[in-house]
């Protein structure tokens, strides 16, 4: 059962029950209305009640979308008379000593009013604010919301809410601390502005470095290729100039390049072809050689004297072969691994060795 109270607010009836909506907002602020018991105290023409409160609404073609009570009481009127109207109902619990120093009561307020028009599309349902007589909370959170969610000077919300109404706010610390809060507002705001554009100063700066960065990588990567480009170039180069000049004929051949058979004189090849062989003597049908074999022939064709510890070992073909061979592999390894500097270090070797070649 609903608690009533037995005593009409003190001044109730001096304040009007309605005002107007506040211009460029959807708040309407009233004073609170009481329920029959109490009214029975008061003069008929003065009543006013959740019903009467509906009734003057629609007269001027207006509904209401929200109600928050700021009394620090529930005896006043039972709340379910506006919820079974579908009207949403908030109760925020607001003393009268110590009401400004008490900022959950703002936060709270600019939460309820914030969520219910972010999650409300019907822009034409109002919302309504009372405390006890319509005035001073009201007034109170009413301009603190305008002035922080809205950014209206304290100024303009205190001139807007009193026009509404048709009474001003009537305690001077209300009035103090709304100046107040409209300062700090403001201070935060400008401070939120400067962080702001220092952002976008530092996102400027860091976007500027990146593309700095990204060219430089882009002209890195442009030179890499053309210095691989010139390398793979100078490799084919030699390669074709190995094979151009091992045509000619072979190591060991006895048609040496510039000279050809006579044409009474069998090629060399087919000479070896046609001689018996004996149990020494190697069945070969071409004049290369496998590698080891090479390697063994050119060993034996050497005595034992003549490799003096002073004097330098002389390679065989088979060996220069597995050289470069062994030389080819470590360059694609290189290569393969893309290390700026190996490349290089492989380009200047590369091109001393032809060099010397040469």
């Amino acid at each position: 059962m609903v608690r009533v109270c037995r005593v009409v607010p003190k001044e109730w009836t001096r304040y009007s029950p309605l005002g107007n909506v506040i211009p460029r907002t959807r708040f309407i602020v009233f004073k609170t209305p009481l329920n029959d018991r109490l009214l029975t105290k008061v003069d008929r023409s003065q009543r006013f009640t959740v019903q009467n409160l509906m009734w003057m609404l629609a007269e001027r073609g207006q509904r209401l979308g929200l109600v928050v009570d700021l009394t620090d009481t529930d005896r006043y009127y039972d709340k379910d008379e506006i919820e079974g109207l579908c009207i949403q109902y908030q109760k925020i619990n607001c003393p009268g000593r110590g009401f400004v120093d008490r900022t959950e009561c703002v936060s709270e307020f600019n939460k309820a009013i914030q969520d219910y028009i972010d999650k409300t599309d019907d822009e034409e349902a109002l919302i309504g604010v009372h405390c006890t007589n319509g005035v001073n909370r009201s007034g109170y959170l009413i301009c603190r919301f305008l002035i922080e969610r809205l950014g209206w000077s304290s100024h303009e919300a205190l001139d807007a809410f009193e026009r509404a109404r048709g009474y001003p706010i009537e305690k001077g610390s209300y009035v103090q601390a709304l100046h107040k809060a409209a300062i700090d507002s403001r201070n935060r705001r400008e401070a939120s502005d400067s962080d702001s554009e220092e952002h976008r100063r530092k996102s400027k700066k860091s976007k500027k470095k990146r593309e700095k960065d990204e060219a430089s990588f882009s002209d890195s990567a442009s030179q890499m290729g053309n210095i691989m480009q010139q390398f793979f170039a100078q490799l084919q180069g030699a390669h074709q100039a190995a094979e151009s000049g091992n045509g000619s004929g072979y190591d060991g051949s006895p048609a040496q390049s510039g000279s050809y058979a006579s044409p009474g004189q069998q090629h060399w090849a087919y000479q070896t072809k046609q001689q018996p062989q004996s149990k020494n003597t190697p069945n070969t049908e071409s004049p290369v050689q496998d590698e080891e074999m090479e390697e063994g022939e050119d060993m034996e064709g050497m005595d034992e004297g003549e490799i003096g510890p002073d004097q330098p070992q002389i390679k065989s073909t088979a060996q220069k072969r597995r050289d470069r061979r062994l030389r080819m592999k470590n360059m694609l390894s290189v290569m393969k691994r893309g290390r700026f500097h190996e490349i290089q270090e492989m380009q200047r070797e590369f091109v001393a060795r032809s060099g010397g070649a040469q």
